[in-house]
């Protein structure tokens, strides 16, 4: 089974689940952890007791939001499984694509939904037309 982790600093993660949520409905098996938010919580239990639960055919996307930072650290040691991708510095686009994304996704898979999400981010540009009241795309 597919399966997507959000993990983030902060509650980014709880609020990309709940924009996909709101614009998809219910997509996909996607667990969030905000990290840091409730000082009771341990990050690194948290995530033995989640990954404590993957069985061996379960695919696990984990999509962090900073590379290299302290989430996306304590999560390395998971990373080396087989069956679990890693990715960094996630965007709507990109969670959306892989929750609605095929069971038996492949590392090329993930690979390519990751360029298509980069290329759903520009800066856009409005230019006004002489003689127009409104704004268009440039």
């Amino acid at each position: 089974m597919k399966k997507i982790l959000i993990a983030t600093h902060g509650t980014f993660a709880s609020g990309a689940e709940s924009t996909v949520r709101f614009l998809m409905g219910n997509v996909g098996n996607i667990t969030c952890i905000n990290a840091y938010v409730d000082q009771d919580e341990n990050l690194v239990e948290t995530l033995e007791r989640y990954f404590a639960q993957i069985r061996p055919e379960d695919q696990v996307i984990v999509l962090t939001d900073i590379k290299g930072g302290s989430v996306n650290q304590k999560i390395v040691p998971y990373a080396v499984r087989e069956n679990v991708f890693l990715v960094a510095g996630f965007n709507l686009p990109l969670l959306v694509a892989l929750a609605i994304a095929p069971e038996g996704i492949t590392k090329d898979g993930i690979k390519q939904y990751i360029e298509d999400s980069r290329n759903q981010m520009e800066l856009v540009e409005l230019v006004n037309q002489e003689g127009q009241d409104e704004d268009f795309f440039g």
